[in-house]
């Protein structure tokens, strides 16, 4: 599932029925930028996920250690420079 995808779930079924893919994914889009500031919501997602992350991880990690969720937009980085 893409970004796009996940955040076209939560309009289509509302974030009470959607994956939990996709309610982190209107997180990351909304709550998470005011709690943490500048960064980027699609990276943080594909980070988190990239973890194994549940959406209620991720909402934890924003409020208790908002550095961490900053630390997760460069998580498989390494493996994208790698490839080119």
């Amino acid at each position: 599932m893409t970004y796009e995808q996940a955040l076209a779930e939560v309009r289509d079924k509302g974030l009470r029925n959607c994956s939990d893919a996709a309610a982190m994914a209107a997180f990351c889009e909304s709550t998470l930028v005011y709690m943490v500031g500048a960064v980027s919501g699609r990276l943080v997602w594909e980070g988190a996920k990239h973890r194994g992350m549940s959406y209620l991880e991720l909402a934890g990690m924003a409020a208790h250690n908002p550095m961490q969720v900053n630390d997760l937009q460069w998580i498989g980085d390494e493996e994208n420079v790698s490839e080119h």
